[in-house]
């Protein structure tokens, strides 16, 4: 018997397949019939956004309630604070591809197993099973806004890997989430096809469906709520650092458009997180064509002044910004014209990325003195995952890497003799930009980019000790000096006194 959802009557008009509201059932009932104790289960989101709300919760309470889970867990991709808190006594075993907040811990001690990949792979390894060991998701659980009378998903605001968690699991459970207007028109759903060329132009070309398609056997329960998104576990808000980068990013961008670089015109690629959100009151131009993977939501809110278009796969809240949806929603004739949601393997095909012009600006936790970036690890610890920028810094025409000089206030420099991590490799960075200045890396060679790196990017509390290690370094030879004893001095020197 289904136990029905108090007061649900006045929500059902979201699922307008009658056939399909048989299955409209409480989070509880669908997590005890539905989602195995061993098995995989997968939740749809990036940055936090149009995550899951009332099935995590149900989850956390069976746990709590005595029944024990054997579990891989895979996300689209960063979560946030409270999916974190509500998982956290379910019995997690491996995790993909990417994570955030608390679950860095499990990861770090070795109690969950871990690795990232590059974001515009996923889709196809999700399909393909390399996360499951070859099987089928045992049960995916999705946002909607909606569902058509013939059963079709109408995503939220993140599209991520859902079209493809849909393809490879055995059963879903779709959140319908009436706190979000019906965002039909807003999606285009494409499936890439190995060896067939993306047919994208322009940044606001459709070439798929509005909605995702799904077996109707394969829709298992249907969960209604009406929940206020939440911002991501992995992003902070914007700090007066942030605004000084962001300042120096759009000084060289212009420079850079005016000096011709540009060929007339570029479209921008965003990193994620508060850089992203400062950008946006410091860039000068007017008509932006944005083509990126995630995107804080106030963008939406410069449609029509700064930016033309904008395709994303998500737009995501950043902590401070909660009412900005509230805001977003009152437009949205304007946001479905322009605006266009889309799945990772489109938003991250580096056939695309390169096709469209797209300048990148990154961020990263660190950069070593040949313009190497390490976006994952603080020495050995994890810290999120390497998400897109592997995708657009490969296919994109110029990689801006731009990051303050130090972090935890001050305690530690950013710029270092060696990564943790490389996970951009120095070829493919062009520009390096801190709050301190900027170092244009094209045409220099390896011992010039050390030089420039140390005189206008480095913290100057730390710039001397830099010195002292690339001049060990220099001394041993080579194409890229490096020592390792040196680097252990500059290391153990932290902080500075």
């Amino acid at each position: 018997m289904v136990r029905r959802v108090p007061g649900a009557s006045a929500m059902t008009e979201r699922v307008h397949s009658k056939r399909l509201r048989s299955r409209i059932m409480d989070a509880a009932e669908a997590v005890e019939r539905f989602v195995p104790d061993r098995g995989s289960i997968a939740f749809s989101c990036m940055g936090g956004s149009s995550l899951a709300k009332e099935v995590p919760e149900a989850l956390g309470r069976a746990a709590s309630s005595g029944r024990t889970f054997d579990v891989t867990l895979l996300t689209g991709g960063a979560t946030t604070a409270r999916f974190e808190a509500a998982i956290a006594s379910i019995g997690i075993r491996r995790r993909f591809p990417y994570l955030s907040g608390p679950a860095r811990k499990a990861v770090n001690d070795g109690s969950v197993e871990f690795f990232d990949t590059r974001i515009g792979e996923v889709p196809e390894s999700i399909r393909r099973g390399h996360y499951t060991g070859g099987r089928p998701i045992d049960v995916a659980v999705i946002e909607a806004t909606a569902i058509d009378e013939r059963g079709h998903i109408i995503p939220s605001l993140s599209v991520d890997a859902l079209p493809a968690f849909v393809d490879a699991s055995r059963q879903i459970i779709v959140e319908v989430n009436r706190r979000k207007p019906d965002l039909t028109g807003l999606h285009d759903i494409y499936r890439v096809r190995p060896g067939a060329p993306v047919p994208i132009r322009n940044v606001r070309d459709r070439i798929g469906k509005p909605y995702v398609s799904v077996p109707p056997g394969k829709i298992a329960a249907i969960v209604l709520t009406d929940r206020e998104e939440e911002p991501s576990a992995a992003y902070s808000g914007t700090v007066p650092v942030d605004r000084r980068i962001a300042d120096a990013v759009a000084s060289f961008l212009e420079g850079e458009l005016h000096s011709g670089g540009g060929d007339g015109g570029f479209t921008l690629q965003l990193g994620a997180g508060p850089l992203a959100a400062a950008l946006l009151d410091a860039l000068p131009f007017r008509n932006l064509d944005i083509w990126t993977e995630g995107i804080p939501a106030r963008w939406a809110e410069a449609l029509g002044d700064k930016v033309r278009g904008i395709s994303t796969t998500a737009m995501y809240l950043l902590p401070g910004e909660e009412d900005i949806l509230d805001r977003l929603f009152r437009r949205m004739d304007r946001v479905r014209r322009d605006v266009v949601l889309r799945p990772y393997d489109v938003s991250n095909s580096l056939e695309v990325i390169s096709r469209l012009n797209v300048v990148t600006v990154q961020q990263a936790i660190e950069v070593d003195l040949f313009g190497g970036a390490n976006t994952s690890h603080i020495g050995s610890q994890i810290h999120n995952g390497v998400g897109g920028s592997p995708d657009f810094d490969r296919a994109a025409r110029l990689v801006v890497v731009a990051m303050p000089s130090t972090a935890a206030d001050g305690r530690f420099s950013r710029i270092v003799p060696l990564l943790s991590s490389a996970d951009i490799p120095r070829q493919d960075v062009d520009v390096l930009i801190t709050e301190q200045g900027r170092a244009d890396l094209r045409s220099l060679s390896a011992r010039e980019r050390a030089e420039v790196i140390i005189d206008r990017c480095s913290h100057p509390a730390y710039r001397e000790r830099l010195e002292a290690y690339y001049r060990a370094a220099r001394a041993k030879g080579g194409h890229l000096p490096f020592d390792l004893k040196a680097a252990l001095r500059f290391f153990e020197g932290m902080p500075p006194s």
